[in-house]
């Protein structure tokens, strides 16, 4: 952690393991504590170049936040989102260029706010997820862009064979159109928060993985414990975690000039409209 940080508060850990199955490992993870931005990103398994799709994001992402480490939140979130823009283009091009039937990852990413500890956002492409413990209870902060889930979300009541209902509507590198899905994420001392690749998931039930965040001391001991769970029921796929532990106390929120909050909002707003780059 870096001196004077304004996201001391937290601790993290953080593994990624190639699973019994699979011959290369193409999820790939991010921690920035210093810029207060935490990410997993899943190469899709089933596509080529996969851990060229989730190398690039990691790399477009960790280049922005050193940069926007302590800017507004309005900011941080415009420059997080241009970046998601660039490395969709990056996959996209790539995936023409080398003339793939397919090629792309999902992202899940928590942000913490260095104005107000007791804020975070939460941003999300395909089916990593983002769970938060607190009082020992598990949420699930995210929802799989899947096939099943859009046609839910549309009204309809059709059950989908699983292999079609889990199918990825949203990815990184599916097409030139991006809509990543953010949320504002209300924060608590003491919260535990998990970011993890469906290898993990294609494992350990949701009840199962709130025993083992319930009873870990600490980030890097919840996160061995999955890893040596999921190894153990036979790993299908890639796995990765990160986890983030909250400290008892939380700073209070920054005393911000009214013109630098209003133009942090003005960005908060507009940051999923547009796509600035070329």
């Amino acid at each position: 952690m870096a001196k004077n940080s304004p996201y001391d508060y937290v601790e993290v850990a953080a593994l990624s393991d190639m699973g019994c199955i699979r011959t290369n490992n193409e999820d790939a993870f991010l921690t920035v504590p210093e810029a207060g931005c935490f990410v997993v990103a899943d190469g899709m398994g089933g596509g080529e170049a996969g851990e060229v799709a989730s190398a690039t994001v990691v790399d477009y992402l960790q280049n922005t936040l050193k940069a926007v480490a302590e800017d507004s939140p309005g900011c941080r979130k415009y420059a997080v989102q241009q970046s998601l823009h660039k490395a969709n283009s990056f996959v996209v091009n790539y995936r023409d260029a080398h003339h793939y039937s397919s090629m792309g990852t999902t992202v899940v990413m928590l942000l913490l706010n260095p104005w107000n500890a007791c804020e975070a956002f939460s941003c999300h492409v395909g089916d990593s997820r983002l769970y938060c413990l607190r009082g020992g209870e598990l949420f699930c902060l995210t929802r799989d862009h899947s096939m099943a889930n859009e046609m839910k979300s549309k009204g309809s009541k059709e059950v989908l064979p699983d292999k079609i209902g889990k199918a990825l509507v949203r990815v990184i590198g599916g097409s030139g159109l991006l809509v990543p899905e953010w949320q504002k994420v209300a924060v608590c001392p003491e919260d535990i928060f998990l970011l993890c690749s469906d290898g993990i998931l294609a494992v350990l039930s949701d009840d199962e993985i709130e025993k083992i965040m319930r009873v870990g001391e600490s980030p890097a001991a919840i996160v061995e414990e999955l890893k040596k769970r999921v190894l153990a029921g036979g790993a299908p796929d890639n796995l990765t975690a990160v986890c983030v532990k909250l400290a008892k106390e939380l700073p209070l929120p920054m005393d911000i000039e009214d013109f630098e909050r209003e133009e942090s909002e003005l960005l908060l707003k507009v940051a999923e409209e547009r796509k600035d780059f070329r």
